[in-house]
């Protein structure tokens, strides 16, 4: 752990993105700054690029895509300090659901061996493309960058990971 702050947070994401995902990722930095981490990464939950989350009920079906990102989450976790949930909330359909409730419990199993604090917001898994849209609802009044350290909350790995 770093002496300037807290160390490195990993937020764990969906998927790849098919675009350049910067916005996911400065919204991913602002968390880290309201956090008060060091760094910040991601990981992502599903190995497989799709244009839209719900993408993964099709490519998911096949469990390589999920067991290809044990080979990157394992890492992450081990170099986290602290991990923020962000894969999104929507659990996908079909067979990727099972695999994706295995990776959840993957997850959570491999945090809490490291007892590692855990971050989501407001106890969800929310996907930072959601997180201003979620801030308004609950602080119309507030610009997004002041509601985020309101909504931004820490809970056990097992009250963030269930789906």
């Amino acid at each position: 752990m770093s002496s300037s702050g807290l160390g490195h947070l990993v937020a764990v994401l969906s998927n790849p993105p098919t675009t350049s995902g910067a916005r996911t990722l400065a919204r991913v930095e602002l968390a880290r700054q309201v956090l008060g981490y060091d760094t910040a990464s991601v990981a992502n939950i599903f190995s497989i690029a799709t244009y839209r989350t719900g993408g993964i009920s099709v490519s998911g079906a096949d469990p390589a895509g999920w067991e290809a990102s044990h080979d990157l989450l394992r890492p992450a976790i081990d170099a986290a300090d602290a991990v923020l949930l962000a894969y999104g909330r929507q659990e996908p359909s079909g067979p990727a659901r099972i695999h994706f409730r295995a990776q959840v419990a993957w997850i959570r199993a491999e945090v809490e061996s490291r007892n590692l604090p855990t971050w989501s917001v407001d106890g969800q898994p929310r996907h930072p493309s959601r997180w201003q849209r979620h801030t308004y609802s609950r602080f119309p009044l507030l610009p997004f960058q002041e509601a985020l350290p309101l909504v931004l909350t820490r809970s056990s790995p097992i009250q963030g990971l269930t789906v």
